[in-house]
């Protein structure tokens, strides 16, 4: 059974947005809820609760001190953070009964090394960092260990139902079946060979400017027409002169005086 660790609040009358003045005086806001009564805001020197949260975490059952009727048996349910800076900004303190069980989520602690990363280069697969479970508030455990020195080969794993707790305080609401980690290969992409490289996709084209040797024309092109030696091709845009007959001939000069088409 774990001794509750005492933490002093005490009863906050400044409520709202107004409670930015109580965190540049170095308190944390919180609320205490829960346990069939009303809920009460509280406040708590902030500096020294991010200490002592720092050991705690969620599970550790804590006593509230300062408040009417004396001390009041709490788990931490949340705590709200800045999220740029980090800075903590609100508390929520849930009350518990300490003859009720309750439920919690309960950190994974992994211990030792495993020999099949150690001499067989595997890696570890995380699939839980933390289980639910239920128990009465003083037998929840801060954290579960899970040795990885029994991960010998590829393919060796743990599972919920290898977990090592108390069954007689302590119940694991996960699947049984369900995977903690496991070691794993570490998988390497073969590197591409000089053929492969230099080969073109299946279905590439060639590039612009270039045609195949021996390439058909595309479909309704016209075929490329011989040029005579020594000939100039013609401009950009121009149209070959017609001689007489209609057939493609030398250009003619147009005739001195000759009326332009209007």
């Amino acid at each position: 059974m774990a001794e509750a660790q005492k933490l002093s609040v005490r009863p906050r009358e400044v409520l709202g947005k107004k409670v930015n003045s109580l965190r540049r005086k170095g308190l944390l806001p919180g609320v205490v809820f829960g346990g069939h009564a009303d809920s009460t805001p509280v406040e708590t020197d902030q500096h020294a609760f991010e200490l002592s949260y720092r050991r705690w975490g969620n599970t550790t059952l804590l006593s509230l001190t300062g408040l009417d009727g004396g001390e009041v048996p709490a788990l931490i349910y949340d705590v709200s953070r800045d999220p740029v800076t980090g800075r903590m900004l609100h508390v929520d303190f849930a009350r518990v009964s300490l003859t009720e069980k309750t439920h919690a989520d309960v950190p994974l602690h992994f211990v030792n090394e495993s020999p099949a990363v150690r001499t067989l280069g595997a890696v570890l697969l995380h699939a839980r960092s933390e289980v639910s479970v239920e128990a009465f508030p003083q037998d929840i455990p801060h954290s579960i260990e899970v040795d990885l020195s029994g991960l010998l080969e590829i393919d060796d794993a743990i599972y919920v139902r290898d977990l090592k707790v108390d069954a007689t305080l302590i119940q694991i609401e996960n699947d049984p079946d369900e995977l903690v980690v496991k070691a794993v290969p570490v998988k390497v992409e073969a590197e591409p060979t000089p053929a492969e490289v230099a080969a073109p996709a299946e279905g590439e084209v060639a590039a612009e400017g270039e045609a195949a040797e021996g390439a058909a024309p595309a479909a309704g092109a016209e075929p490329a027409k011989p040029v005579a030696a020594g000939a100039k091709p013609a401009a950009p845009g121009a149209k070959p002169a017609v001689t007489e007959g209609g057939k493609p001939g030398a250009p003619q000069k147009a005739a001195a005086g000759a009326p332009k088409k209007g």
